[in-house]
């Protein structure tokens, strides 16, 4: 048999393949065939595991809030170690260049070879994705640093699933990265690290996804029940690590309020530079110090607002790709779980 982690003999990680940070919420409900221990690839971010219920906190009927830091948990910075190799009729950002081509901003991304950017720790995330918490939503108090392993284990037997079945599985996401997504299964009771996950990548079943409102969803105050509904599931075997694994693309479009091109080159955060800004406090944040550097900083302010920080949905013309339904876009979705 089968178990999520949060059981006790399996450790189920959903792999988020992340852009830049910021708020947003969603929830994707694929289908996966279990073929014992199969194959797929990896990501970090601001999303998690809501189906079945995770030891961060996810649960299927919060969707992708993060009001008990179910998101949390996820490896920043990273970087693929080679060049791109996801096709581009895959992407879900940078999708008016071709590989190499100025303007190529998004070519070191995770998701530009899916499965092969390394993670910090088991691969279970890490609280605020780094031992250094940083302003782009890597802060976690208490926590930061702590690998995802470490969390208690959920009580009960957890979810079993039998041999060679197929199974409903969810994750949420707080923001709207683009990227794509995997499932992986590692035994809970030997050493869990990348490797094993690598070892037990799944197979999805069917070729749609479940669209779910969350329970958090109020017309006025009073909470309001939404109907799922499926979209087509795009998927591909092509340019994933390890090889022939199985990658979706995230369905749902980010905005596209201006070319990312214009913040410059991607930057990572330097850990030990303790920078000032203003802007941090009116972000919500304790003070007006923090670590990452500012140039990083402000070129995370510029690609988040290129990408429609907070925009529930996107204006018209303003799309990365097509919605595949009307109104299904944006990069804040936190009514709305996959």
């Amino acid at each position: 048999m089968l178990r999520s982690l949060v059981g006790s003999e399996m450790c189920i990680r959903d792999r988020y393949q992340r852009r830049v940070r910021g708020p947003t919420q969603s929830n994707m409900h694929p289908t996966l065939l279990l073929l014992g221990l199969a194959m797929l690839p990896l990501a970090a971010s601001h999303g998690h595991i809501t189906l079945p219920p995770s030891r961060h906190g996810g649960r299927l009927e919060f969707g992708g809030h993060c009001n008990n830091n179910a998101c949390m948990w996820f490896s920043q910075p990273t970087s693929i170690p080679s060049e791109p190799t996801l096709p581009h009729h895959m992407r879900t950002y940078n999708l008016n260049v071709k590989t190499g081509e100025p303007g190529d901003w998004s070519a070191s991304m995770p998701w530009r070879a899916p499965g092969s950017a390394p993670v910090q720790g088991s691969g279970c995330g890490v609280g605020g994705g780094n031992h250094v918490p940083l302003p782009n939503g890597g802060e976690l108090d208490g926590a930061q640093g702590m690998d995802g392993l470490s969390l208690p284990k959920l009580p009960g037997p957890g979810a079993v699933w039998p041999r060679g079945s197929t199974q409903q599985v969810g994750f949420g996401i707080l923001a709207n990265h683009g990227g794509g997504y995997s499932w992986r299964l590692c035994k809970a009771d030997g050493e869990v690290n990348e490797a094993c996950f690598q070892q037990n990548v799944l197979r999805f079943a069917g070729d749609s996804h479940t669209i779910r409102y969350s329970n958090l969803s109020f017309v006025y105050n009073k909470p309001t029940v939404l109907p799922p509904f499926s979209i087509p599931r795009k998927t591909t075997t092509e340019g994933t690590w390890p090889v022939d694994s199985e990658w979706a693309r995230i369905p749902m479009p980010g905005c596209r309020l201006c070319d990312q091109s214009v913040c410059g080159s991607g930057l990572y955060p330097n850990l030990t530079d303790y920078f000032e800004s203003p802007l941090l406090q009116t972000l919500g944040y304790r003070d007006d110090h923090a670590f990452g550097g500012l140039k990083w900083f402000e070129q995370q302010m510029c690609s988040q607002t290129c990408s429609g920080f907070n925009i529930t949905t996107c204006p018209p013309g303003m799309l990365q790709f097509d919605e595949p339904v009307n109104g299904i876009s944006g990069y804040t979705l936190s009514l709305i779980h996959i």
